[in-house]
């Protein structure tokens, strides 16, 4: 049995969050049954769940039944519902459509909040969905990267020249910029890197660098359908070659840390259904 405690009820229309810890339980079983697929939006499972068990009792199979709901599968194509068409197809009530939505309500206020961190998430949020539509890029990524190439946007090379990617002078016909990188662990490189006019300029041609440099493809960064595949097909195709003291790879996890403690993949989730609607 998984004690969750995600949600308690003071009556049946005010939820109230409880336990940052225990919602990430819920994240991780719901990301699990999306691997592969399509990204169930967690919080929309939590806010079903609630309904209809106990979230003191509740178990792990029961989390991904529920998740798995979110999930449809048509000619061998994986499609994400609503969180309307799950409740209808459980056969809510509307009183227990009214309890479903006030928690998911209030599970989008409590992950609100106005840091610098969230205040550049939400100024990536547009291009990134953008590029879903135009490339298949999935927004956590796209966020994720330009989290973690830019520094939250602090780099020199984001606030001098609106490379939020890192992406070199490479066939490149417009302006460069010569500056020093540090690649791995201890060593440190001069490169030529990409100017752009905007940042929303450097989205895009994030997007479309993706897309002109077939070893993405070759590596399976267009096939992953979430944002684990995505981040690994990256690293694998050789986006950045950081490693840790041993050497290791880490660019993929340190993609993956970021989306997971963000909740960028409910922006997924945004993002393919309306994609799909």
């Amino acid at each position: 049995m998984l004690f969750l405690g995600l949600w308690k009820l003071i009556d049946a229309y005010e939820p109230v969050p409880v336990s940052l810890d225990n919602s990430k339980e819920i994240q991780e079983l719901v990301d699990e049954v999306s691997f592969g697929k399509v990204q169930v939006n967690w919080r929309e499972v939590a806010a079903v769940l609630q309904v209809k068990y106990s979230m003191d009792t509740v178990t792990t199979s029961q989390i991904q039944r529920t998740a798995k709901h979110f999930i449809e599968r048509d000619n061998g194509e994986y499609t994400l519902k609503t969180m309307k068409s799950v409740m209808d197809d459980l056969h809510f009530t509307k009183e227990e459509i009214d309890k479903a939505n006030n928690a998911i309500t209030a599970l989008n206020e409590q992950k609100s909040d106005h840091s610098s961190q969230r205040a550049f998430i939400n100024k990536m949020k547009d291009g990134a969905m953008a590029n879903y539509e135009r490339y298949g890029i999935l927004p956590s990524i796209t966020i994720a990267q330009a989290v973690l190439e830019s520094n939250w946007g602090n780099s020199g090379l984001t606030k001098e020249y609106n490379n939020l990617f890192g992406i070199k002078g490479h066939n490149w016909d417009g302006a460069t910029a010569n500056l020093e990188t540090k690649e791995n662990y201890d060593d440190q490189i001069t490169s030529d890197f990409r100017v752009y006019g905007s940042l929303e300029d450097s989205i895009k041609d994030h997007g479309q660098f993706l897309v002109e440099n077939k070893r993405y493809e070759k590596n399976g960064l267009f096939d992953g359908e979430t944002y684990q595949e995505q981040a690994k097909a990256l690293e694998d195709a050789g986006y950045s070659t950081a490693t840790d003291e041993n050497g290791e790879k880490i660019y993929s996890s340190m993609l993956i840390n970021i989306i997971k403690t963000y909740e960028l993949q409910v922006i997924d989730s945004e993002a393919e259904l309306n994609l799909n609607a």
